[in-house]
């Protein structure tokens, strides 16, 4: 199966959508820590090309992972749970550990953040696993 083939834009938007959901209420529940954990003074507002663009980063990433699981072994739900949680820790995890290194951010940003992307990236695993 082809990656044009693969990448199911419904499934990917159901994907992309749980997981933007999943991502606002993740932040919410650690808004305090979140917020305060590099420094920022108050609560940052709400605008809609930032979530916009939010939005379309997490549809991405889930035509990629629903690419990625059918190139290296057919979409199913194992393969797609194994192929997110390998993406996070040698990407993503990888990538904003660096980053926070580099810019001397607090641990317990990295671990709200980290949280954050594991659980997005399990919801579209889930989704793409289930419905193809």
């Amino acid at each position: 199966m082809g990656f044009a083939a693969a990448a199911n834009p419904l499934t990917c938007l159901l994907a992309a959508a749980l997981a933007f959901g999943f991502g606002f209420l993740w932040h919410r529940m650690f808004e305090k820590r979140w917020m305060t954990a590099p420094g920022y003074g108050g609560k940052p507002a709400l605008k809609l090309a930032p979530l916009v663009i939010v939005f379309i980063a997490y549809f991405v990433i889930a035509e990629m992972l629903s690419g990625l699981t059918a190139h290296i072994g057919g979409i199913t739900l194992a393969n797609a749970l194994t192929n997110a949680l390998l993406a996070w820790a040698g990407f993503v995890l990888t990538t904003m550990v660096v980053d926070h290194s580099y810019e001397a951010r607090p641990r317990k940003l990295t671990l709200i953040n980290a949280g954050h992307w594991l659980g997005a990236f399990v919801i579209m695993a889930v989704v793409i696993g289930l419905m193809g």
